[in-house]
């Protein structure tokens, strides 16, 4: 993982801890499966995929996320459900985090972006 895209998670992080979320794990793995960041609050358990954008690049993030990846994450989720039950809403988001090296800003933020 590039220090470019630790930066941006981190920084969704903090943003997530101001709105009141609590960061359970980063970065958890199993097999070829991530995910960035999962994070409780108001019981919901969120499972978040987080993608940089650079004010320069004329790709879009949301387009890397696709029906591939979004099988990955929800098979991670499904790992990590395993060994953590959870009693309460389950979703995943996904964060855009935009600006450059410099300044981040978060561009999108997508509460239950997708389904299993």
């Amino acid at each position: 993982m590039s220090e470019l895209s630790k930066a941006a998670e981190s920084f969704v992080c903090d943003w997530l801890k101001e709105n009141n979320w609590v960061i359970l794990v980063r970065n958890f793995r199993i097999r070829r499966a991530e995910v960035d960041i999962i994070a409780e609050k108001d019981k919901i358990l969120s499972f978040i995929e987080v993608k940089f954008a650079a004010d320069s690049s004329a790709t879009m993030p949301l387009e890397k996320i696709d029906s591939k990846k979004q099988s990955h994450i929800v098979m991670a989720a499904e790992a990590y459900l395993s060994t953590h039950p959870f009693d309460g809403e389950i979703r995943f988001d996904i964060a855009i985090v935009a600006g450059s090296a410099d300044e981040f800003r978060l561009g999108i933020y997508l509460e239950d972006a997708f389904r299993p």
